[in-house]
Formats: C-alpha cells, sequence, structure tokens
C-alpha cells in the first residue's frame, strides 16, 4: 500500500509545478489596466511588458501599453504600439483614433487622417473620430472639410464640448463670426472648465471690437489652462488690448 501511494503522489506533485509554472499574462494585463487607471505609469509599463512576453498577440495589451508610452510622452513608442496592435486585430477601430492622436501629436497630420479616415470607415458613428478628424483638418486649412465633420460629430453626440470647440475654429478662420460664437457658447454651457473655448471666443469677440468681453475670457483662460502654448496665446490677446486701451 505505501509504495502505490508514492506512486500516486509523484505526477500529482510534477502536475503542481507545471501549473505554476505557467503564468497567466490575462493577470498582467489587467494589473497593468489598474496601474495605467492609478497614473502608475512605470507599474503599469512593467506589467504590460510582462503579459507581452508571455503572450505576444494579444492587440489589448499592444493597445494598452501604446497607451501608456502616450501618457508618458514617449509618442513614438506608442506608435510603435498601436502599430502592432493594428497588425493584429485591425478590425478595432480605436487602435487607429488613438495612433492618429499620437501621429497629430508628433505634427504628423496627413497620417493622423488617414488612420481618421479608417477609424470613420469601420464605425461611421464615432463622434471621437469625426471630431479628431475635424481637428487636423482644421490644423491643415481645410476648414469646411473640418466644418463638415464636426456638424456629423455634434449631431452623433450633442455633448462633445470638443466638437463644437473645433467647429467654432473653422467658423471663426472663415468668418462666420455669429455662428463661432454660438459654438463656442455651446462648448462652454457643457464644460465650463474648458480653457481652449474660452480663448477661441475671447478672439471671437476681439475681432468684433468687443474688448471688455474678450479680455474677460483671456483672462479666464489663464486662470483655468496648464498649456503653456494657450497660456501664451491668451497673454497674447490681454496685450493687444492693453496695447489699445
Amino acid at each position: 500500500m505505501t509504495h502505490i501511494k508514492k506512486l500516486i503522489l509523484i505526477p500529482l506533485i510534477a502536475g503542481l509545478l507545471f501549473i505554476s509554472a505557467c503564468e497567466n499574462p490575462s493577470k498582467y494585463v489587467e494589473q497593468g489596466a489598474v496601474y495605467l487607471d492609478q497614473g502608475k505609469l512605470d507599474n503599469a509599463l512593467e506589467s504590460f511588458s510582462k503579459a507581452i512576453e508571455l503572450n505576444p498577440n494579444q492587440a489589448r495589451t499592444y493597445h494598452l501599453r501604446g497607451l501608456t508610452y502616450a501618457s508618458k510622452g514617449q509618442i513614438d513608442l506608442a506608435i510603435t504600439d498601436y502599430t502592432k496592435a493594428i497588425q493584429i486585430d485591425p478590425a478595432v477601430y480605436q487602435l487607429y483614433v488613438d495612433r492618429a492622436v499620437a501621429y497629430g501629436s508628433s505634427g504628423k497630420l496627413e497620417l493622423a487622417i488617414n488612420d481618421l479616415d479608417a477609424a470613420i470607415k469601420i464605425n461611421p458613428r464615432s463622434s471621437v473620430a469625426l471630431s479628431n478628424r475635424g481637428a487636423a483638418y482644421n490644423t491643415v486649412g481645410k476648414y469646411d472639410e473640418a466644418i463638415e465633420d464636426l456638424t456629423k460629430a455634434i449631431d452623433l453626440d450633442s455633448n462633445n464640448f470638443h466638437a463644437y470647440t473645433n467647429r467654432g475654429w473653422a467658423y471663426f478662420k472663415v468668418e462666420y463670426m455669429e455662428s463661432a460664437l454660438k459654438d463656442f457658447n455651446a462648448a462652454i454651457a457643457l464644460n465650463p472648465n474648458f480653457a481652449l473655448a474660452y480663448c477661441n471666443r475671447g478672439w471671437v469677440y476681439y475681432a468684433k471690437q468687443k474688448n471688455d468681453l474678450a479680455m474677460a475670457d483671456f483672462k479666464k483662460t489663464i486662470e483655468l489652462t496648464k498649456d503653456p502654448a494657450l497660456r501664451q496665446a491668451a497673454e497674447q490677446g490681454v496685450k493687444f488690448i492693453e496695447g489699445k486701451s
């Protein structure tokens, strides 16, 4: 009887050792997602990289690691991970949206627009993709195309204050001042702490020679923003008005 018990125990122990040696990549993915949500970016990177080491064929893991790199300002690494995720699963429109954001922040606007084209082809009802493409069109001076995309984005999501702000800027650039003002007012009503909308509305008021209202918006921008470029634009507006006083 003793001899038989030993024969049974040996494979059981071997099986337990084998199971413990095979780590579960999903555990690291979920752990990394928690770290990312908490802003613990280095910990998130470590977890996602471990998951990829264990299973290099999951698009979601590359996507999440790309988002982490983007949050750290490591845009080239983010683009590399988004691209790998797209290679694995090219049907996920959000991958193209996020890579487009990375391209846009790198000044690669044509690549950004190409990715947003792909995202919209997969999901024509994505307000975010349409809004982002409208913003990209604004940046390259295609204001009519921007207005078209941003109007669709607003039709799909009337709470998309980014779309109102971007369409307002397109209207401003083609000198439809009342339409621009209406859009900036809508954006601020939806998000009273959105500094960009105040700054842009300030320029509309300045163009309409309503300097008191413009000054108030520029000062509100300076109060709200942490973006050095936006602060500089608002401060420039203040100087223009003070120079006319």
